[in-house]
């Protein structure tokens, strides 16, 4: 095995638990939503808090990969590298701003439980942030298949946001319980 596909499989292993992240955390937020009692938002909350201890690791895996394997192939200096560096600065963004202030939210008032915690679980903020972190971190993947030029990679990656408001659509028009 070559030191370059070792790098791609770490790569790709990042990339692979970055998604399975994601997917705990949409299940997580999903769960919390519905979520009447609180003894169900602490079960859903614990689920939630595996999210980041995967998805950080993961995400720095995938960047100081990436890099290697960008700098090894001449791509860093391809249109496509510094619109990923946006949609990787948008991921983190959003789960700094929206899901550590919700979450800890939602931690703080699971102990009094009541009529704050039914607030602050109805607020629709975390869960379309998982939604339009997922479809950024895909349109990411899709520049990484793609490597088009920048132009044409802000679209893209522009589209996949949009996707992600659009799956978004459901949790808007969600009536509270």
């Amino acid at each position: 095995m070559t030191l370059y596909a070792l790098i791609l499989f770490l790569h790709l292993t990042g990339a692979v638990a970055l998604f399975l992240a994601f997917g705990i955390e949409w299940a997580a937020v999903s769960f919390l939503g519905g979520a009447t009692t609180t003894t169900e938002t602490q079960t859903w909350l614990r689920l939630a808090r595996l999210a980041p201890l995967i998805n950080g690791p993961a995400l720095l895996a995938v960047i100081l990969t990436g890099g290697y394997l960008a700098s090894l192939t001449g791509a860093m200096k391809q249109g496509w590298i510094p619109v990923t560096f946006l949609g990787i600065a948008a991921v983190v963004l959003l789960g700094v701003i929206v899901n550590v202030s919700r979450l800890r939210a939602i931690r703080l008032s699971a102990s009094e439980g009541g009529e704050k915690l039914t607030q602050v679980l109805r607020n629709k903020a975390l869960p379309i942030s998982v939604r339009l972190r997922v479809f950024i971190a895909l349109g990411i993947v899709y520049l990484m298949a793609a490597k088009l030029p920048f132009g044409q990679s802000l679209l893209a990656l522009l589209v996949a946001l949009i996707i992600g408001l659009l799956i978004s659509i459901p949790v808007l028009l969600r009536k509270p319980a």
